[in-house]
């Protein structure tokens, strides 16, 4: 496949692929029932499910961002991560992760129909879908740009002409792209399809230990042969930034909203990521819900976050090594990149060209792995909240081989979104594009969970139009800059500014509680039963329902 590539290389790529396939075949055996292929019979290892947390979390565009983001703002960037992680550790342990475990649910989404109604519940599906959908494509668009530039794939010449034909520009590199994408997408749903939740989390653990033993691998071999370390890496990073025209270290805090990002947007930004993520995300909600008890779901996410801070940790040391290597030796970026447009290509780029022959397979390998993790978390995801929602009509039945098509289907979608999400604005970068894609719903999602949670008189009709004014918050902020030029009229010339994008979900958040305390008042309070469904009644005896 990766014609460019030295064939020690393709054997390491073929063989992470087979392996992946062939241990969906090996655990496709024991799915039995739908408990079995959703949840994993709820009895998997808390350690499993906390790695499986993390993985489907990091994903490629973590494993090619953060490297990239270290030539554009240096450590600074991950020091707005890293001050997040108290705060949402403290959050996520003390209420979400307790609070949804008391619900012996399949999805996440069971919890607003008894909350809220019926409307509110296929709401929350609709929006998960479409996240996942975006979210996924783009991981899948971001692995096969890396690996069809680095690779430089051979197509024929006849699907180029079809390209032609269709009037696409560039059209060689967009048949290398999209043959990339199918790959990557289909091998992801090949595996899930056939194994389920079990597979998705074994397979994540693999996968994580592969992505970490990549970033370690890169940062060994620039030590040794250049002789240096950490702390000659990183004096010249400073340098680098005080000498190029590039974003310089962000600043503490600033007002401004125009100011591309400061530590402690980042860590606010990232903050409500994770808060919303786990109670409004069926991708990670899932992971917990497959183990035996709260006490085990605590453990796998104290797992996952210490995983998760050691892997941001080891990539930001990546992109220090990777910038240390061609800058402070004064050694041209291969491949002709820029390193103020192309940040996140530098790595993969490096190990294709600068590694020994095979090693260069494997860190491509971990990029598949970290794309992989997330993929088939999105499509098994997908599958069983679907699913769940057609099985009320016939319960006692198996659903697995219907699981098994919209996972097939879910696959395909992904991989269609992936080739779409293409033609977004080059210029935006991994770290900008994501709160304008599919984070644009991470807000509005969690919030229609910690608004059920913490907003007792808050009804369906108010909740409801608290998400979709959250929706509109992130859409009109995500896409300012296209949106501004048509204010001229009134006398806002905005048009040549670029909004933050740590302000997308913040402010998103903040109108979906608001409106929906607002409109409560107006809506009157709602007629179902809350006990034992919100945070302040959470020791009430529930709904038989949920019991």
């Amino acid at each position: 496949m990766l014609f460019a590539l030295a064939w020690q290389d393709h054997a390491v790529i073929v063989a992470y692929l087979a392996g992946m396939i062939a241990f969906g075949v090996y655990l496709s055996r024991r799915q039995s029932n739908d408990e079995e292929y959703f949840l994993a019979g709820r009895q998997m290892p808390w350690f499993a499910v906390g790695v499986s947390v993390i993985a489907s979390l990091l994903s490629s565009l973590t494993y090619l961002s953060e490297p990239g983001e270290v030539w554009q703002s240096g450590v600074t960037h991950i020091f707005g991560k890293m001050l997040a992680i108290p705060f949402e550790m403290i959050i996520v342990w003390v209420f979400c992760v307790p609070f949804m475990m008391r619900f012996h649910y399949t999805t996440a989404y069971e919890y607003l129909e008894h909350r809220f109604g019926y409307s509110t519940r296929k709401l929350g599906v609709v929006l998960f879908v479409t996240m996942v959908v975006l979210w996924m494509g783009f991981v899948v668009l971001l692995s096969a740009k890396a690996l069809a530039r680095v690779s430089d794939l051979s197509v024929p010449a006849a699907v180029v002409t079809v390209f032609e034909k269709a009037g696409i520009s560039e059209p060689a590199a967009s048949a290398q792209l999209l043959l990339v994408i199918a790959t990557v997408g289909m091998v992801a749903t090949c595996y899930t399809m056939l194994g389920g939740l079990r597979a998705v989390i074994w397979t994540d653990v693999v996968q994580v230990f592969l992505l970490i033993g990549g970033g370690l691998l890169t940062i060994g071999y620039i030590a040794i042969t250049t002789g240096t370390w950490l702390p000659d890496w990183y004096q010249t990073a400073s340098r680098h930034l005080t000498d190029t025209n590039t974003t310089h270290a962000l600043p503490l805090f600033s007002f401004d909203p125009f100011v591309r990002a400061t530590v402690v947007t980042v860590a606010f930004n990232m903050c409500i990521w994770h808060v919303c993520t786990h109670v409004g995300n069926q991708m990670t909600v899932q992971r917990y819900f497959s183990t035996s008890d709260i006490k085990s779901a605590r453990r796998s996410f104290v797992t996952g976050s210490l995983f998760g801070v050691g892997i941001n940790l080891m990539l930001v040391v990546v992109g220090l090594a990777v910038l240390y290597f061609y800058v402070g030796q004064r050694i041209p970026l291969d491949g002709g990149l820029s390193s103020t447009k192309q940040q996140s290509l530098i790595f993969p780029t490096f190990a294709v060209s600068r590694l020994p022959v095979g090693c260069g397979g494997a860190i491509l390998a971990a990029l598949l792995a970290a794309a992989m993790s997330s993929i088939d978390s999105g499509i098994n995801s997908i599958a069983t909240v679907i699913t769940t929602e057609q099985r009320a009509a016939a319960p006692s039945r198996s659903h697995v081989g219907k699981a098994k098509w919209i996972t097939l289907i879910a696959g395909m979608l992904i991989t269609l979104a992936a080739y779409g999400l293409s033609f977004l604005p080059d210029k935006w970068g991994v770290v900008d594009a994501m709160p304008r894609t599919f984070n644009a719903i991470t807000a509005p999602l969690g919030g229609l969970f910690l608004v059920g949670m913490f907003l007792p008189r808050v009804g369906e009709r108010a909740v409801i139009a608290g998400v979709i004014a959250g929706m509109a918050t992130s859409i009109g902020l995500g896409y300012f800059e296209q949106l501004a030029p048509h204010l001229a009229p009134f006398g806002w010339n905005l048009s040549d500014r670029t909004l933050s994008f740590t302000w997308i979900m913040p402010c998103s958040l903040t109108v979906t509680f608001v409106v929906s305390y607002l409109v409560s008042f107006v809506e009157g309070p709602g007629l179902l039963c809350r006990d034992g469904l919100t945070w302040q009644t959470r020791n009430a005896k529930p709904n038989e329902e949920i019991a």
